[in-house]
């Protein structure tokens, strides 16, 4: 069985998953751009029963936005950790993964509401490193 780990910026919080993971999801809601201040959150979609907390129950601060929404993060680095508010799975922030997941994007939500900037102009430069 493939496990995969992850963990916050500075490390004090980590977790496993068990099995294979489908891809990621992507959210573009106002609230998902507003919580990761980028063009959304990309998460992985995790039964409960495949993940676990390996360290750091003491190293988490939730913050209530909504009675529908919360947003979980470290308390040392400020990472955005795991969502464990529905009873059948876990929504693991992707960027947490500390290994290669081997998939990609499986689906774009609220794609409606997402922020206009949200695009590559006509001449946009990628670089392999920051450029010097």
């Amino acid at each position: 069985m493939t496990v995969r780990t992850g963990s916050c910026l500075c490390g004090a919080r980590a977790y496993e998953i068990d099995g294979e993971i489908d891809g990621v999801v992507v959210c573009h809601c106002s609230l998902c751009r507003k919580a990761s201040g980028a063009n959304g959150n990309w998460i992985l979609i995790v039964p409960k029963q495949s993940f676990r907390w390996v360290r750091g129950e003491d190293h988490e601060i939730t913050f209530a936005l909504r009675p529908t929404y919360a947003i979980t993060r470290c308390k040392t680095c400020g990472t955005p950790l795991p969502a464990e508010t529905d009873a059948k799975n876990v929504y693991v922030t992707a960027g947490t993964l500390d290994v290669p997941l081997g998939k990609g994007i499986t689906a774009h939500l609220f794609c409606a509401s997402g922020a206009d900037w949200d695009r590559d102009e006509p001449d946009a430069r990628s670089f392999d490193e920051r450029p010097g």
